[in-house]
């Protein structure tokens, strides 16, 4: 430690409280030391600073599928030199299984929840860590699924299929509700959140009475398969079906799918700000919601 603190000017306690994310050090200086200890290869002895400090470097991320959000939370916590212990608690028996056990013990400083709503004796199981948490819930997802009901609506649609990603509560199709829409049991449709996972959708939706004229799709993957399939198929897109995607990727601008891009490495980033100010004794504020509608060409007035 000492040699870095001498390659980059500063004392040892900065070194320190830098490479640990501690309160005191400006952005600046902190950027300044990782930079130096990357340069020189230097990493923090984990268990010798969890004894000194009290401290295990280590967050819990429990999540209910990967995606753009964990991304950003992850990239941050390794940032701040943090290791990371995954659990996608991708469905019930695992998710039973985790809180049953509650595998953590007295493992990590804190716990970051992304895209998990938590049942009562899930809160109370949670709570008995003593760690703080941070939940990244699905009103940025609400959020967005608004904003698309919104636009379709502008473009005179009312008949609108919801394809939700594994994992996703049916109460989304509430809000298409709440908008007026006509909602048909066979619109509202899961799939994995993958391009095949898209294109076995629209097997689904063919096999329906009628074909809506818009599909709206929770996962952006998902949102291509149905776009190329029904591209596939002879269907004109956006003549006869527009699709629309909550999930904003690199994928679905390639493509050209009109999306609500949620900034989800962002919402990430956040989290981990958040749940770091958390474990410094702080508080957090209510952040805003960071979505933006982006039209492309597969969102046109309905037929």
């Amino acid at each position: 430690m000492s040699d870095v603190a001498k390659a980059a000017g500063v004392s040892a306690a900065t070194v320190s409280r830098a490479l640990r994310g501690e309160p005191g050090v400006s952005e600046a200086t902190r950027q300044h030391v990782s930079d130096v200890a990357r340069r020189m290869k230097y990493a923090i002895a984990r268990d010798a600073s969890s004894l000194a400090g009290g401290r295990r470097y280590a967050i819990a991320v429990l999540t209910s599928e990967v995606s753009p959000v964990l991304a950003g939370a992850e990239g941050a916590l390794r940032q701040a030199g943090y290791d990371v212990l995954l659990y996608v608690l991708g469905d019930a028996d695992a998710r039973a299984k985790f809180f049953d056990e509650l595998p953590l013990g007295r493992r990590v400083d804190g716990v970051l929840l992304l895209s998990m709503s938590l049942s009562s004796s899930e809160q109370v199981a949670l709570e008995s860590l003593e760690v703080p948490h941070v939940t990244v819930d699905d009103t940025d997802l609400r959020y967005a699924l608004r904003t698309a009901v919104s636009h379709l609506q502008a473009l005179g649609h009312r008949e609108v299929a919801l394809v939700l990603a594994d994992g996703v509560d049916e109460s989304y199709d509430e809000i298409l509700v709440a908008a007026g829409l006509e909602v048909r049991p066979e619109w509202t449709v899961w799939c994995s959140p993958t391009v095949d996972g898209g294109e076995q959708v629209v097997d689904v939706l063919l096999d329906g009475e009628r074909l809506p004229t818009a599909v709206i799709s929770s996962n952006g993957a998902a949102a291509v398969g149905i776009f190329l399939r029904m591209q596939r198929d002879g269907r004109a897109v956006p003549d006869e079906v527009s699709i629309v995607s909550l999930d904003g990727q690199e994928l679905t601008r390639v493509v050209g799918l009109t999306a609500v891009e949620g900034a989800a490495k962002q919402q990430g980033e956040r989290a981990v700000a958040d749940l770091f100010t958390l474990i410094r004794g702080g508080e957090i504020e209510p952040a805003e919601h960071p979505v933006r509608l982006v039209v492309r060409n597969s969102s046109g007035p309905a037929a």
